[in-house]
């Protein structure tokens, strides 16, 4: 039988090979180019936090950073890669609402949220607008509410399970209205959709909504959160509007493939939020409605596994499928 004493050198033995190794990686990392799957199409609020993001992290890391988009209605095509990627750091997925909401709307995916991947870091968060397109004779959400009860409205969304298509879902459940989804890939895709006259309204992000509703080609009528944002100091919120529970954040995450080093993962949430606080990568972010969060690894472990289970809870009573 092996002593009390041996077993437990044994054990210190192997915490402290570990330990050595997960430093070795660590010195070495990066040594190649780092991937950013992007779920959606160019042009959302996902793809634009990226490009925004890229620049700052090869100068902080010395490596180039890619941005691979990778879009799908769903955003699971990219996640899947990344839970099959290898352990390094070299390849990680930028996720939208729709990686922790999924769990919720699909009825199977390939791969468990909570499980296959390591958390890195909670970037950002950030309201969702609602436009519309200026035919539409709404000026604001009560306008909106009474002439969705008379006539049929489309909406337009950055893909099922993202905050976009679950703000409308529960705009539709507040206010009594029937107002049909129309899914894109992207944000920004629903917004060319929109600005064709294609859909009666989108919800959206204000980095990629901004631009036009000041241009006048689309018409701001509320964002959701308990405050307006200070990049859109004019848009009421919903709750101003007389819509109460039917807010929904953007939160944009960043994982690696499962199994990725404790030590890499802080390496690379370090980059990022160095780069998040540069004077000027934060004036841009705030200018287009990115509220900074950064946290380490650990807690957006804790976090994804939570915001999953919040969604499962809120599927149990609300149809999130629609």
């Amino acid at each position: 039988m092996i002593g009390k004493r041996r077993l437990l050198a044994s054990a210190a033995g192997l915490g402290t090979l570990t330990a050595t190794a997960g430093r070795a990686q660590t010195a070495k990392y990066p040594s190649e180019p780092i991937k950013i799957i992007v779920p959606r199409a160019p042009g959302g609020g996902s793809d634009n936090l990226a490009r925004l993001l890229s620049p700052g992290l090869e100068k902080k890391l010395g490596v180039p950073t890619i941005v691979d988009n990778r879009p799908d209605a769903t955003a699971v095509l990219g996640a899947t890669l990344v839970a099959k990627a290898k352990p390094d750091g070299h390849t990680i997925y930028l996720a939208d609402n729709s990686f922790y909401q999924n769990p919720a709307i699909l009825d199977s995916l390939p791969y468990d949220t909570i499980k296959d991947f390591s958390a890195v870091t909670m970037m950002a968060r950030g309201p969702v607008i609602l436009i519309v397109h200026p035919s539409v004779q709404a000026t604001n959400v009560g306008e909106l509410i009474a002439l969705a009860k008379k006539v049929n409205l489309t909406y337009a969304s950055g893909g099922v399970g993202s905050s976009t298509h679950l703000v409308g879902v529960m705009f539709n459940l507040r206010a009594g209205t029937s107002i049909v989804h129309v899914p894109f890939k992207s944000s920004g895709q629903a917004l060319l959709s929109l600005l064709g006259g294609h859909v009666s309204m989108q919800y959206g992000g204000l980095s990629s909504a901004t631009p036009y509703v000041k241009d006048g080609k689309v018409r701001a009528i509320a964002i959701t959160g308990d405050q307006r944002d200070p990049s859109a100091p004019d848009v009421p919120t919903l709750q101003e509007g007389g819509l109460r529970g039917a807010d929904v954040e953007s939160v944009w995450g960043l994982h690696a493939p499962p199994g990725t080093p404790i030590e890499v993962r802080r390496v690379l949430r370090d980059a990022v939020a160095e780069v998040m606080r540069e004077p000027e990568t934060r004036k841009k972010l705030a200018e287009r409605g990115y509220g900074i969060i950064a946290n380490a690894p650990e807690e957006h472990q804790a976090q994804t596994a939570a915001l999953v289970n919040q969604w499962v809870e809120i599927g149990k009573t609300v149809n999130l499928k629609e």
